[in-house]
């Protein structure tokens, strides 16, 4: 099992590059301070884009290493993609790694989105001080990682953590996993944007220019709207379902959540804690705490993990699955 320890990380230089379905976040952290952080869009045409993309960034930056944090899955090794269920294109067996230390000269450190925002709030934000976390990612999907003893835990392929693809509703709608009923296919952001696109598309009140998005479904269910209200709560008691299960099975209280979706997250907050009601024998009252570092954590975070790596020749490097 690979673990990724909170507190000071070494000194160095590093570009972290957080990869969404829709934007690529990145941070440049030369030592503590972030000297440059921004934004682009994701693009559409598949990884080998998405790699060109992130080495014309790498080019313009003076970093030493590049840690890059992807919504899916990885190679046993860590250096290439496998599951990368919410971005177009075909990832599976994609050499991410390799293709940018071709094109950077640089070494690449991959790691899983959710792992990496994890490692950034137990080191830097609100996780600080805290040993024993479950995090929970609200975005286009929903991501997890969970932190014992101070290390955030990973393992093969930086797998371990995956709430949004734990099961919530059996039998329910199909995931981009290709499972039916996990958590993010009724509780992600993307779940929530259809749901209330079809309830405005069956009162003829659709914005034919523009998606639904979750902030209209909480802004009307803020302002009174049964149904977004009943949507959101339905969302909210399947993540308090797995979450029941998740504190249960490792005995933790404390969750940290973040992701762009989580201001959904105040709304649902009620109805989350009303399903965890009868695991509080079992648990005990559950501290949910607001992820500190907001839309660039997990670029922060790929950048933490990044300079652990000795700051050598990209040709030079060992494939090495422990950070």
């Amino acid at each position: 099992m690979v673990a990724t320890r909170g507190g000071p990380r070494p000194e160095g230089s590093a570009l972290g590059v957080d990869i969404g379905g829709t934007n690529i976040k990145w941070v440049h952290r030369a030592g503590a301070v972030v000297v440059a952080r921004g934004t682009l869009p994701t693009p559409a045409a598949g990884p080998a884009q998405v790699a060109a993309t992130i080495a014309e960034l790498v080019g313009a930056r003076t970093a030493e290493a590049i840690g890059v944090a992807l919504p899916g899955h990885l190679s046993p090794d860590l250096r290439s993609t496998t599951t990368i269920p919410n971005i177009d294109g075909e990832w599976h067996g994609y050499p991410l790694a390799n293709t940018l230390e071709r094109a950077t000269a640089k070494p690449v450190l991959l790691m899983n989105d959710a792992r990496a925002f994890a490692s950034a709030e137990l080191a830097l934000g609100s996780a600080r001080g805290h040993t024993d976390v479950v995090f929970m990612t609200i975005g286009t999907g929903i991501g997890g990682a969970i932190a014992l003893g101070g290390s955030v835990l990973r393992g093969p392929g930086d797998r371990i953590g995956e709430i949004g693809h734990m099961t919530a509703v059996p039998g329910g709608s199909r995931c981009a996993c290709g499972a039916r009923g996990c958590l993010e296919a009724v509780s992600g952001g993307r779940a929530l944007s259809v749901a209330w696109s079809r309830v405005l598309a069956s009162r003829g009140t659709a914005d034919q220019d523009r998606t639904a998005t979750p902030e209209d479904l909480v802004q009307a269910a803020q302002s009174g709207d049964t149904t977004a209200r009943e949507i959101l709560d339905t969302a909210a008691t399947a993540v308090g379902t797995v979450l029941g299960s998740v504190l249960t099975q490792l005995g933790l209280s404390t969750v940290v959540v973040g992701g762009g979706v989580a201001p959904a997250f105040s709304v649902m907050r009620p109805a989350v804690e009303l399903a965890l009601r009868d695991r509080r024998r079992l648990i005990g009252p559950v501290t949910f705490l607001a992820a500190a570092l907001g839309p660039y954590a997990g670029a922060m975070g790929a950048a933490l993990n990044a300079t652990v790596q000795p700051l050598a020749v990209a040709s030079a490097l060992p494939r090495l699955s422990v950070i």
